[in-house]
């Protein structure tokens, strides 16, 4: 696999040992999103109940007891959610990067 991101979760994560992976996000003490290489995911789960994996390409991978998202917060539980079903590409869009003064480009 190639580089992508992984969000762990669970109680009393080893966050000193998750360390060496740089944290993109951070819902509470018990979610957080951080930068990896997907090759290291099997050695993430040494620090956390449950990692899942997500490469550019959108594919997943899963590793660890998934219900240990019961036991988050209510809020915790929609990042997750929302982590897990958002898009990784934004959408094509007319105009995009253009400035509004473009010869042939009308301005919303």
């Amino acid at each position: 696999m190639s580089s992508g991101e992984v969000l762990v979760a669970g109680r009393g994560l080893g966050a000193a040992q998750l360390k060496r992976w740089p944290v993109t996000a951070r819902v509470d003490p018990d979610v957080m999103v951080v930068r990896a290489d997907l090759a290291e995911l099997p050695e993430i789960p040494r620090y956390a109940k449950l990692a899942i994996g997500r490469s550019p390409d959108g594919s997943t991978q899963v590793l660890g007891d998934e219900r240990v998202l019961e036991e988050l917060e209510e809020g915790s539980r929609l990042f997750v959610e929302a982590w897990r079903e958002r898009p990784l590409a934004k959408p094509d869009r007319p105009g995009e990067g253009k400035s509004w003064d473009t010869p042939g480009f009308k301005a919303p």
